[in-house]
């Protein structure tokens, strides 16, 4: 953690010096985010020992949606290519589904809340269309994690909440991720105007719960994220 937050305070701390010709953008859109497996525990006797075997790179398997937002600071490196720089506040997470033998059902929903700093290069392949191709990492910091459990009877057709506990302490305190990407870019009224797609693909294990018992292999959960982003420059 501490290696991670000295390299983004030198990073910022560089850019600052050129921050005269940077622009700043607004940024928001949806996020779809998962799970490479089913979050361990530990929880109560209602949670299932495993959900889903395997790993995935899927972020819309056993996915949880929801939003984010934040703000970007572009560099002008050349005419094709720009380095930026992002904040955003992400809810993330996963969403699992177990249903039993008896008609009834459970949800198991994981909300985890991140700061990210998305470290990233733009290439546009072209100056008058602007479609782009973008590639970075993007380290962060985990604010919170929760776990809730949802049960739906044989009888209804409503989910009712069970069971809700915070796991942030058996949860890793930061976070990096692989991010690729493409977009296309406009200018309206002269603003320039962003939409892109980004898939981040974690590096780093994010549980940190309790070690493995002797000969058993260690547990890696890892994130699976795909943001769709509208941004705009600010003058």
């Amino acid at each position: 953690m501490k290696k991670t937050a000295w390299f983004l305070i030198f990073t910022l701390f560089l850019l600052l010096g050129s921050v005269e010709a940077a622009e700043f953008k607004r940024m928001l859109g949806p996020i779809y985010s998962s799970y490479s497996r089913p979050w361990p525990g530990p929880f109560s006797g209602n949670y299932p020992p495993l959900l889903d075997e395997g790993n995935t790179l899927s972020p819309f398997r056993n996915s949880r949606f929801s939003f984010f937002g934040g703000l970007g600071l572009e560099f002008f490196l050349s005419r094709m290519l720009e380095f930026e720089v992002d904040v955003l506040y992400k809810e993330t997470g996963g969403q699992y589904r177990f249903d039993t033998g008896f008609f009834d059902a459970y949800r198991y929903e994981f909300q985890l809340r991140e700061l990210s700093f998305p470290l990233l290069l733009r290439a546009h392949l072209w100056k008058k269309s602007r479609p782009f191709l973008l590639a970075g990492l993007d380290p962060s910091f985990v604010l919170s994690h929760r776990y809730q459990l949802f049960h739906r009877a044989e009888a209804s057709r409503i989910f009712e909440k069970v069971e809700e506990a915070d796991i942030k302490g058996y949860t890793g305190k930061t976070d990096l991720a692989l991010v690729l990407g493409l977009g296309f870019e406009a200018a309206v009224n002269r603003r320039r105007i962003a939409v892109e797609c980004r898939y981040e693909l974690g590096l780093a294990d994010l549980y940190d719960g309790p070690a493995p018992a002797p000969g058993e292999q260690p547990i890696r959960v890892r994130s699976r994220q795909l943001l769709l982003v509208i941004s705009y420059a600010i003058e």
